[in-house]
């Protein structure tokens, strides 16, 4: 006999799919599609220039005398890279929304 599964008492709106032709909301899923490509792009290029330069920025930051300079170099770079990761597990999956949304407002107050 097969296993009966009852619904949920109070189901999320994240759960749920809305299916409409309604060709008033092609345009906007289509820019929202065309607008999630660019942000892959641009993390994408955020990385590739993180791993270029990595090793001179070990070379000539790591291994340096700290200053403030340096501190502020290496937290807007890291904070950038950070942004870039959580912006595109934003977009996969809801539950990162309010977590990012922290971060978003922790960047914003350097």
């Amino acid at each position: 006999m097969p296993a009966k599964f009852a619904a949920p008492l109070h189901p999320s709106p994240n759960t749920m799919t809305l299916v409409s032709d309604d060709p008033s909301w092609w345009l906007f899923i289509n820019s929202s599609r065309i607008a999630s490509y660019f942000e892959v792009a641009a993390s994408a290029g955020v990385m590739y220039d993180w791993v270029l330069t990595l090793g001179q920025e070990v070379e000539l930051l790591w291994r340096q005398r700290w200053s403030l300079m340096t501190v502020l170099y290496l937290s807007l770079r890291y904070l950038g890279i950070l942004y870039a990761v959580l912006n595109i597990l934003r977009t996969m999956s809801p539950r990162m929304h309010h977590f990012f949304l922290l971060i978003s407002g922790i960047q914003l107050m350097f």
